[in-house]
């Protein structure tokens, strides 16, 4: 029993381990924390021995505080004796337990000794580190999902994880600091799900998507989370033809990276420009979009703090969307060495879009004339796609199949053939 009345119910070492955190990233993640939170305290690897042993040291005020923002739980859970007037500081400030609801929750990112607190009005199941390391992995896997088997099963298994998280933050009993990264989480997820609705042909779901993220993105203070938001409806603004909310959306997103991001970041925010400045018309602005994103491209190797949604983009994306620069201009041909190389380089967990490009590919090629080149891309992308629930897909290979039902040869007769048994109908649909 601690001064304050409390069992300690899990031991410093024990949530720490459950957090996915060594020693020393643990002292690595006090010290971020500490910078977040503008508090003077520092930890090595040496003092959190001693905190994690049988008779630990009692953190001073500044620690404590980090370490209750880290871990979610007070100190007096942790194997600490607090002393009565420590634990009184503790629930008169912003550290004071909360079952902060989504909606209500408001805290200055950066400012967590001065955010609002709200009374606890019920109690629930202690929501701590462990709990985020949980959800953050779960949204991890949604990555490999909807690269593997494409949007429509991702779609299930992001509202799953959803629910979990919303179930936490309605049902559950957190510090305020655990209550801002569910929050980040559901915006994560928001954003996420944008993009898993889109490539499941589910316009105005992704565009729901969008908006609940960016409205967490502003709730928390999380400028990356904003620009995700923001590119994402870029790129739904495109597809619904709305090309000046698409060339809003972008710009904005680029103010807020060029304050706030690092080179990977900024990589993708200009090409998700160079798209919305096409689609506008606007083709010797998305040229100058594009070279700025081979610019910061050439500069990310070092970008070690560059969020994990952005690890999809590379040399192979720059490719890409040159590719779809010259298709936009009406120059086919030099498109096709740049969607070859995207093909070359895409990396092999990522199957859907892998099969995307092929299937790209073989429609510029069938447009070029190219029918023979042409179809051995589809078959080999639709064989690819087997299996994979994704509309954007789905249509660029219908697309190619009614391109070759016009080609009266039998290369393009024996690749509708194919494709037909593959379960590509040659059924012109509106290509994403």
């Amino acid at each position: 029993m601690t001064a304050g009345g409390s069992v300690a119910t899990r031991s410093l070492a024990e949530l720490r381990k459950a957090a996915g955190y060594s020693q020393e990233s643990f002292a690595a993640a006090f010290l971020d924390m500490a910078r977040r939170m503008d508090v003077r305290a520092t930890v090595s690897v040496r003092h959190l021995r001693r905190w994690e042993s049988a008779n630990p040291p009692l953190p001073h005020p500044g620690q404590q505080a980090v370490l209750e923002a880290l871990l979610g739980v007070p100190l007096a859970e942790l194997g600490f004796a607090v002393p009565q007037e420590r634990v009184a500081v503790a629930s008169e400030g912003s550290l004071q337990e909360d079952t902060v609801q989504r909606r209500r929750f408001v805290v200055d990112v950066g400012a967590l000794l001065g955010a609002s607190v709200l009374t606890p009005t019920r109690s629930g199941r202690r929501i701590g580190a462990t709990d985020i390391q949980a959800f953050r992995s779960k949204i991890a896997d949604l990555y490999t999902i909807d690269h593997s088997q494409g949007g429509h099963v991702a779609r299930q298994a992001a509202v799953r994880v959803l629910q979990s998280i919303e179930k936490a933050m309605t049902g559950g009993v957190y510090l305020a600091p655990i209550g801002r990264d569910l929050h980040t989480l559901v915006g994560t997820l928001h954003s996420h799900l944008g993009w898993i609705e889109f490539d499941a042909g589910r316009s105005a779901a992704a565009r729901a998507a969008c908006t609940e993220a960016l409205t967490s993105a502003r709730l928390v203070g999380d400028p990356l989370l904003e620009v995700r938001a923001l590119d994402s409806l870029s790129l739904l603004a495109v597809e619904q033809k709305r090309p000046w909310e698409a060339v809003a959306a972008a710009t904005a997103s680029g103010e807020i990276a060029q304050a706030q991001a690092g080179p990977k970041v900024k990589s993708v925010v200009a090409l998700r420009q160079a798209r919305a400045l096409s689609a506008a018309g606007d083709y010797a602005g998305a040229r100058r979009a594009l070279s700025r994103a081979m610019t910061w491209q050439d500069r990310s190797d070092g970008d070690t703090d560059a969020p994990s949604w952005t690890a999809f983009a590379g040399q192979v994306e720059v490719d890409y969307a040159t590719a779809a620069w010259h298709v936009e201009t009406g120059k086919l041909a030099y498109a096709i060495p740049f969607l070859r190389s995207a093909i070359e380089h895409l990396g092999p967990t990522y199957g859907r879009n892998a099969a995307l490009y092929r299937a790209r590919l073989a429609e510029v090629l069938m447009r070029t004339g190219e029918v023979e080149e042409s179809c051995t891309e589809a078959v080999t992308g639709a064989r690819a796609a087997k299996g994979m629930a994704s509309a954007r897909l789905t249509d660029r290979l219908r697309m190619v199949a009614s391109l070759a039902a016009r080609v009266d040869t039998a290369a393009a007769r024996d690749c509708v053939e194919e494709l037909r048994a593959l379960g590509v109908s040659a059924r012109k649909q509106r290509a994403a």
